[in-house]
């Protein structure tokens, strides 16, 4: 199984931090390891795409999901930030851009409980 890393991050592999960068190929389980985590990576063999789809099919079911449809009980178009979603999804859906980094941590931080960890990747997209 192979994937190919589309945009810089850091993940601890075997209980070490390892630092990946875009272009870079990964192979084997830790290739697993980091699609079932929705890091930033894309599949890059038949095997890696296998997995990419059966996590995708997991979790429209698991979100109440039909294939081609929006999440379930809303209308509004797909570029709308939903700061319950995974740390993932919002830093996918933020992007590089500074002005979507300020809306969600301006949104994340009003939470109860901000997710520490997402503030902080917020906090250095939305200052650059």
């Amino acid at each position: 199984m192979r994937v190919v890393v589309r945009q810089a991050f850091k993940a601890y592999i075997h209980m070490q931090p390892e630092d990946f960068t875009p272009g870079q190929t990964i192979k084997g389980d830790t290739a697993a390891h980091l699609l079932r985590a929705g890091a930033a990576v894309d599949p890059d063999d038949d095997d890696a795409r296998a997995l990419a789809e059966q996590l995708h099919a997991d979790d429209d079911q698991a979100h109440g999901q039909d294939e081609g449809q929006g999440p379930k009980g809303t209308d509004g178009p797909e570029d709308e930030l939903d700061i319950n979603a995974s740390v993932p999804d919002i830093l996918t859906w933020v992007g590089d851009d500074p002005e979507r980094a300020a809306e969600a941590l301006r949104l994340e931080q009003a939470k109860d409980k901000p997710r520490s960890t997402l503030v902080t990747q917020l906090t250095k997209t939305a200052e650059a």
